[in-house]
């Protein structure tokens, strides 16, 4: 499982690269600290699983996802975040993102759910990002 992180805190993205080698079969394929080196690392790599904290500094996980959606990804997103789950949760689905881990309590609740993504079965079909939408 292909993952990008994308977050302004580099300490946060090392915690989370940390914890990821933990899952069986996942793969960071790329940090970004802002949306647009999101979107590019995105085109660039394929992810199968998008982890975007709301608050991108330069932009937003919801237009960071907005923008991959419109471009033809058509894999999974996650926010995490410290954000209120209650407050953006509506916001979240309208931006195409699939789930909703608070970075402070929610971390292995976040591991869990992608060890068991790790194990399921390949899924076929998944469009690559259309270059020229983004």
């Amino acid at each position: 499982m292909k993952i990008l992180i994308a977050d302004p805190s580099d300490a946060f993205r090392k915690t989370l690269y940390e914890r990821l080698r933990e899952v069986p079969t996942a793969t960071v394929v790329g940090q970004a600290s802002d949306e647009d080196q999101a979107v590019l690392l995105a085109a660039l790599c394929s992810p199968d699983l998008v982890l975007t904290e709301l608050d991108l500094g330069r932009g937003s996980g919801f237009a960071l996802m907005e923008r991959l959606r419109a471009a033809g990804y058509e894999g999974l997103a996650y926010m995490v975040t410290s954000a209120d789950e209650a407050e953006h949760g509506p916001r979240c689905v309208e931006a195409g993102i699939t789930g909703f881990y608070d970075k402070t309590y929610d971390m292995e609740r976040l591991l869990q759910a992608m060890t068991v993504l790790a194990q399921a079965p390949v899924t076929f079909g998944q469009s690559r990002i259309r270059a020229s939408a983004i």
